[in-house]
């Protein structure tokens, strides 16, 4: 449990950081590098819990943070209120982040040798 939210963790400050200096598509690496280093389990779930909490703490600071309402006014271009405008921003990106950490997860389990003979 605690290597679980180790892993979360990771991801969340791993992904930030790539953020700021690379596209928003850099998620995708921290949940890949994330799930290779502790590979628990649970590696969809760490890279979905990580990067999605992520994206929507990073909204939720833009939105309290800016002084004129455009979360509102994009809400309103795609036809949804606000608060389901910030839950499908951050399932966007806890999606891209879970299948990556799964990728990620899969490149490093122990494969058996299979006799076929």
């Amino acid at each position: 449990m605690i290597r679980f939210l180790i892993q979360i963790l990771f991801i969340m400050i791993l992904a930030s950081v790539l953020e700021l200096l690379l596209p928003w598509w850099s998620i995708a690496f921290a949940s890949f590098i994330g799930a290779l280093m502790f590979n628990s389990r649970y590696n969809f779930l760490a890279g979905f819990l990580g990067v999605g909490l992520l994206w929507l703490l990073t909204s939720l600071i833009i939105d309290i943070t800016a002084s004129v309402n455009l979360a509102g006014r994009i809400a309103a271009l795609f036809m949804l209120n606000k608060p389901l405008l910030f839950v499908v921003t951050s399932l966007i990106g806890a999606v891209v982040g879970g299948f990556a950490a799964m990728a990620g997860g899969a490149l490093r389990k122990e494969r058996r040798k299979v006799n076929y003979y």
